[in-house]
């Protein structure tokens, strides 16, 4: 009887300890709509929010602050600190030893589009010095680009999605590099007809995740991956893409 309640008090010790840790955690993220937004409260939302919103209570844990910032100052963050979450990040091959990584929220095609009536398609990566390409400055659609050679002479760079999206359709830029959803979201956001819009060239299809600085220790991540799954795995999950995918089904 005595081992058991030792036993017992070890383990909710632990526990005790394993929520500390996760609660230390800073979640960031970025006006990336549908997966995380601002509603009209100024409050974060959309599919990855809410998915975390499930995960935490997976874990027993109370809601914790989301900051929405900038992703290339969201990026730096998780680069230099050690306790930061930034999502939805894209993982790459580049960046898998550079962060931890709980996946996926959702797997994504990454593009350039361009002005339907440009009747641009692109067939290479020669093709595409041709043109000025918008695109959100540390974002894996930059990253994409300058694999394939592109560099300041083609790039046009931008803080957010809706100064990159405005950019093509003031015609500024002939293409707007992006995740698919997100970009035709955005262009809808802003009030634009999609229909005025085409994918001119389909760079990569990444998974996107919640990244963690490479300082959280591996234990976290499994508790987080495991709640993770378990989200995903409800009913509630479906009900998350019907909300904030039906943009999904009409591309």
């Amino acid at each position: 009887m005595q081992k058991w309640h030792l036993s017992h008090i070890l383990l909710l010790l632990w526990a005790s300890f394993a929520r500390a840790d996760l609660d230390k955690l800073e979640y960031c993220t970025e006006i990336s709509p549908p997966f995380n937004f601002s509603d009209a409260e100024g409050q974060p939302t959309g599919l990855a929010v809410e998915l975390l919103q499930m995960i935490w209570q997976y874990s027993d844990l109370s809601p914790q602050p989301i900051r929405i910032l900038p992703w290339a100052r969201g990026y730096k963050e998780l680069s230099s600190k050690h306790n930061v979450v930034l999502f939805a990040t894209a993982r790459t091959p580049e960046r898998e030893a550079l962060f931890k990584w709980a996946c996926p929220i959702d797997n994504s095609d990454f593009v350039l589009l361009g002005r339907a009536a440009d009747k641009l398609t692109l067939v290479s990566a020669e093709q595409m010095k041709q043109y000025k390409i918008a695109v959100v400055r540390s974002t894996v659609s930059s990253q994409l680009l300058q694999e394939r050679g592109l560099d300041e002479s083609n790039l046009v760079e931008a803080n957010r999605l809706s100064q990159a999206a405005k950019m093509l359709a003031s015609g500024r830029t002939h293409l707007f590099a992006t995740n698919k959803l997100v970009g035709y979201q955005t262009l809808k956001d802003l009030n634009m007809d999609l229909n005025d819009f085409n994918v001119a060239f389909v760079l990569d299809s990444k998974p996107l995740c919640y990244a963690f600085s490479r300082q959280v220790p591996d234990r976290d991540i499994s508790r987080f991956q495991q709640a993770l799954d378990r989200a995903r795995a409800s009913p509630q999950f479906s009900q998350l893409q019907a909300k904030y995918l039906p943009l999904r089904q009409s591309l």
